[in-house]
């Protein structure tokens, strides 16, 4: 009991073999609550809708939370396309669970181990204020990809890591996204920025037009929300966003795209547009290797003078 009521206990879901066993073992004593994209199975545990890989969902959730017990499913997905490795989705959700805990005070973070990531998950949920406890018994678990899912709406997430010259700032690394983007078909891409508005284009026409929401200083996250182009479908309520995150405590940002709704037909998007986005994004990692690695001898010639 907590100020004269049952401890307000946050799950990640109870659907799957990890959820079902808390669920179990809990809810006759604790007031349970999961955040999740799909209502859940058991009347006595509180919904809110909500994205584990979407920070302000999961803040959300946190209110009113004594204790939040993290664990990842390794099939759980919330977008049709996810394109995304298990332990940069891990990393993401677990980011998210850390800055959430920590901004709404909650008393403490439970992590079940067993899985390969769990040095990295503890790394980075220990990040923030909010303490960390370790189960004792351990759940063997390994994160699995399945590219194209049977989700309930036709939508795209991607989840990217790249590692960064010491001295980049995130407007720094925002900046040369774009130029990189600019430059990346010479005479055919481009990138017109407008005050907030920026717009991919391809052949002169708008493929993409991103709205910025958060100020250019801003260190921590930039985020863009997808406003309308040729390749994009805008719904009321369902607004794609571009996220930049930097990894608290890294030389490591994430690049996201959340609920992005392609407007080409699927077969187009799959066969024509994810590859040709997953092969610019390879190409831009090796160029922020070659931009650390640089930087790096630069800073060794100067320390050996």
């Amino acid at each position: 009991m907590s100020g004269g009521r049952m401890m307000r206990v946050l799950l990640t879901g109870v659907s799957g073999y990890i959820g079902k066993n808390l669920y179990e073992s809990l809810h006759m004593e604790h007031d349970l609550v999961v955040v999740s994209q799909y209502k859940q199975i058991y009347d006595d545990v509180r919904w809110i809708k909500g994205d584990i890989f979407t920070l302000e969902d999961v803040t959300k959730a946190m209110e009113d939370i004594d204790i939040a017990i993290y664990f990842l499913d390794p099939t759980k997905r919330s977008s049709k396309t996810m394109e995304a490795s298990y332990k940069d989705m891990n990393a993401l959700a677990a980011d998210n669970y850390g800055r959430a805990a920590a901004a709404m005070n909650v008393k403490q973070i439970i992590y079940v181990a067993g899985a390969v990531e769990d040095n990295e998950t503890l790394k980075i949920l220990r990040s923030y204020k909010t303490p960390v406890r370790v189960t004792h018994t351990e759940i063997k678990r390994k994160g699995m990809l399945a590219r194209f899912q049977s989700a309930r709406r036709d939508d795209v997430r991607i989840i990217r890591r790249f590692k960064i010259p010491k001295s980049w700032t995130l407007e720094k690394f925002t900046a040369y996204y774009f130029d990189y983007y600019k430059n990346v078909l010479p005479g055919l891409s481009n990138v017109e920025i407008h005050e907030d508005s920026y717009y991919l284009q391809g052949a002169k026409r708008d493929l993409i037009h991103l709205k910025r929401r958060t100020a250019l200083k801003n260190n921590d996250r930039q985020i863009f929300d997808i406003a309308g182009g040729e390749l994009a479908t805008i719904r009321d309520q369902h607004t794609g966003t571009l996220e930049f995150r930097r990894m608290l405590g890294t030389e490591e940002i994430m690049v996201c795209i959340h609920r992005y709704e392609p407007s080409k037909p699927w077969l187009f998007y799959q066969l024509l547009q994810a590859p040709f986005h997953a092969l610019t994004m390879r190409i831009f990692e090796v160029d922020m290797r070659i931009e650390k690695f640089n930087e790096e001898q630069r800073k060794g010639h100067t320390e050996n003078k």
